[in-house]
C-alpha cells in the first residue's frame, strides 16, 4: 500500500526510494562539506603556526641583539669605572706625595723654632 507516483518519464517510483536517494545525497554533501571544513581548519592552523614561529624567531633575534647591546654597554661602563678608579688613585697618590713632601718642611721649621 505504498504511495506510488510516476516521474516525468512516466516511470513509476516510490517515495521511500526518493527519500533514501535524497538522504544519501544530503549525507554525501554533508560529509564533503565537513571534510572541506576540516581541511580549511588544518590549513589555517598551519598558517597560524608558521606565523607564530616567525614571530618567535623575530623575538629571539631581538632578544639576542638587546643582549649584545647590554653586554657592550656593560663593558663600556666597566672600562669607564676602571678609568675613573685609576684617575682617582693617581690623584690621591699625587696628593699624598705632595702632602708628604710639604709636611717634612713644616717639621723642619718647627724644629728650628
Amino acid at each position: 500500500m505504498g504511495f506510488k507516483d510516476t516521474d516525468p518519464d512516466s516511470q513509476p517510483f516510490s517515495l521511500q526510494e526518493t527519500y533514501e536517494a535524497k538522504r544519501k545525497e544530503f549525507l554525501s554533501d554533508l560529509q564533503s562539506k565537513e571534510e572541506e571544513m576540516r581541511q580549511m581548519f588544518v590549513n589555517k592552523a598551519k598558517e597560524t603556526e608558521a606565523e607564530l614561529k616567525e614571530k618567535e624567531r623575530e623575538l629571539h633575534e631581538k632578544f639576542e641583539q638587546l643582549k649584545r647591546m647590554h653586554q657592550e654597554e656593560k663593558r663600556k661602563v666597566e672600562e669607564k669605572r676602571q678609568e675613573l678608579e685609576t684617575n682617582a688613585f693617581n690623584r690621591r697618590k699625587v696628593a699624598a706625595e705632595t702632602l708628604s713632601l710639604s709636611q717634612p718642611l713644616k717639621k723642619d721649621k718647627d724644629k728650628k723654632n
